[in-house]
């Protein structure tokens, strides 16, 4: 027997646990048809789709009218696996991932896949509804622009200290956005050299520790804007130090000026900046 639990429902997308009741045998069905675009990630314990045998950190895609047989090696399983189903209309710009990706499930992550898995799973532990809703959305993301690039077909072994590494340094960008810090600095505090932090924020964020920054400062510029606060001060308070400079980022990232953004529906405020925050260019 299955069992699903929702985690997340929010407009665009669900995000849901499945595992097994405990002590209830469990017959695997000869074919299960997917509903919905979805990406799964496996979290503990393992099962069979086709030749393979997916273990924790694998990825699962799904899309409509594909059916997968799975298999397990008990009666009484204990894989437990994290699925997002998206809508149509969240889909819509990156259906082509699933088409382009090149594969059906992996037994190991593709580089931004295996960072977006691991951030996920750190806001669904942490039970952030948002930090859950927007590593979704980013995974969307991912997969479509890895499918783009024929070196994320590969085989790829995900290195955890790499990734620990990478999030580290993002969550203090994130913490602080603003703080003037040299890429030789950030990298010193997690191990590593300038040249291996950008290397790896590429590999796995498929921007520079220097866009990461900038996009969190423009982030929080739009906060400051919704506050009612005026550009300059925005702009200064965010972490630049020239309103040129700032001015001519918001407009590339936003496609408007900060002048005019609070002018846009707030969906749309919150759809742009999901979009700067998810690290994908």
């Amino acid at each position: 027997m299955n069992r699903s639990t929702t985690l997340l429902d929010a407009a665009d997308l669900t995000v849901s646990r499945f595992d097994h009741p405990p002590h209830e045998a469990h017959d695997d069905p000869d074919r299960e048809e997917g509903r919905h675009f979805g990406i799964a990630f496996v979290r503990e314990g393992r099962f069979g789709i086709g030749t393979q045998w997916l273990r924790s950190g694998a990825v699962l895609l799904t899309q409509p009218g594909v059916a997968v047989s799975c298999r397990h090696g008990s009666r009484y399983p204990t894989d437990v696996c994290v699925a997002i189903s998206f809508s149509d209309a969240a889909v819509a710009p990156f259906e082509h991932g699933w088409s382009r990706a090149g594969w059906h499930a992996r037994q190991r992550p593709t580089p931004r896949l295996a960072l977006v898995q691991r951030r996920l799973a750190l806001a669904i532990d942490d039970a952030d509804a948002f930090a859950t809703e927007r590593w979704s959305l980013t995974a969307l993301a991912a997969l479509a622009m890895e499918s783009r690039d024929a070196r994320a077909r590969g085989s790829y072994a995900p290195r955890p200290a790499d990734i620990e590494a990478v999030l580290a340094c993002c969550r203090t960008i994130e913490r602080d956005p603003t703080a003037r810090q040299l890429v030789a600095a950030r990298a010193r505090a997690v191990g590593m050299t300038s040249t291996q932090l950008t290397h790896h924020f590429r590999r796995y964020l498929g921007v520079s520790p220097h866009q990461y920054v900038l996009s969190w400062r423009l982030a929080a510029a739009t906060d400051l804007l919704d506050q009612g606060c005026s550009v300059s001060e925005s702009c200064w308070r965010s972490g630049f130090e020239n309103l040129s400079h700032f001015c001519r980022s918001f407009l590339r990232a936003f496609a408007v000026r900060p002048s005019t953004w609070r002018s846009l529906p707030a969906a749309e405020r919150r759809r742009k900046v999901q979009a700067v925050r998810s690290a994908v260019p």
